[in-house]
């Protein structure tokens, strides 16, 4: 473990990430999974720390090797698969490594992943307005405000003003400060130069280069309105003329369970306890009257004044 960590510290150091996959690959070749796996280990390590800014090629070939080693290894796992998909995200052209692993189905099942990847989420960058002359880059693309990546992981790299390249490997599932990737603190406020575009230039783009950045909209939130509930004057008189015939009607029932108790040569109750429920009864029934009774009040009340809440 300690003349790993050394390794990993001198190429870290060196800047030599893509020396490793080099390597990695060819070990590949040779049926070598083991030293692959410890080189593309280092290879992982040391791309963020880069002296100069990393392509999206390189950064695909790391990812597309960590998921291409198990597989000649002989050991099936649906995230290796994840692998291919994140090296395709990152970089849309990348090839299958035929002299490394010429297996036709997993290649052509490559392939099928090369449109799927397409339908991944956008993550945003978060590449704030304010970051004076400091550069933000992605997977070696240049990231403004209110842009956007397919989700997976990806290299992030600033370019501080005093020339210092740092980075880290991210999902951008947390927010990423940006400015405090570098170590010297800088004018957020500073502004560069315009530069002249050149009509007559012919260079071509670079072929490593990954895809522009997506544009980032910021999701909407709905904003919940309450509408009035509108109910018909109509609706009123006959709920609140219900309301009243119910009010009678459980006060004639309680006239009536009242007269049992008062009625004393009744033979119907007898027993104190027969007595105490005929009067609960009455109660009960007195109760529900007068709380109709000021129900059909209140909806009455409604209809003469109108039917919105």
């Amino acid at each position: 473990m300690v003349v790993l960590a050394l390794m990993l510290i001198g190429i870290a150091e060196a800047g030599v990430a893509s020396e490793s996959v080099a390597a990695a690959r060819a070990a590949l070749v040779s049926g070598d999974t083991d030293r692959a796996r410890m080189l593309l280990m280092q290879a992982r390590a040391a791309m963020p720390n880069e002296s100069e800014i990393v392509d999206a090629a390189l950064v695909a070939d790391v990812l597309y090797f960590e998921g291409l080693t198990p597989k000649i290894m002989g050991v099936d796992r649906e995230e290796d698969i994840d692998r291919f998909r994140d090296a395709l995200s990152v970089y849309p052209q990348q090839k299958w490594a035929r002299d490394v692993w010429d297996d036709k189905a997993l290649r052509g099942y490559f392939e099928a992943l090369r449109s799927e990847v397409l339908q991944r989420e956008p993550v945003p960058t978060g590449v704030p307005e304010l970051r004076g002359l400091a550069e933000a880059y992605v997977d070696g693309v240049e990231h403004g405000p209110m842009q956007a990546v397919r989700s997976g992981p990806h290299v992030a790299q600033v370019k501080c003003p005093d020339g210092q390249i740092t980075g880290l490997w991210t999902r951008f599932e947390e927010e990423i400060d940006w400015i405090r990737l570098c170590d010297e603190r800088f004018d957020l406020t500073a502004q560069a130069p315009d530069q002249e575009i050149d009509e007559f230039d012919l260079t071509a783009p670079d072929p490593r280069a990954g895809p522009e950045p997506l544009a980032w909209v910021p999701p909407v939130r709905v904003k919940r309105v309450r509408r009035p509930v509108r109910i018909t004057k109509k609706t009123f008189w006959v709920s609140a003329g219900a309301a009243g015939a119910i009010a009678v009607g459980t006060y004639a029932a309680a006239l009536m369970s009242r007269s049992r108790y008062d009625n004393t040569a009744s033979d119907r109750i007898r027993a104190p306890g027969e007595l105490a429920s005929q009067r609960s009864k009455t109660n009960t029934l007195v109760g529900v009257s007068v709380g109709a009774t000021l129900v059909g009040g209140g909806l009455a009340a409604a209809a003469i004044w109108g039917g919105e809440f």
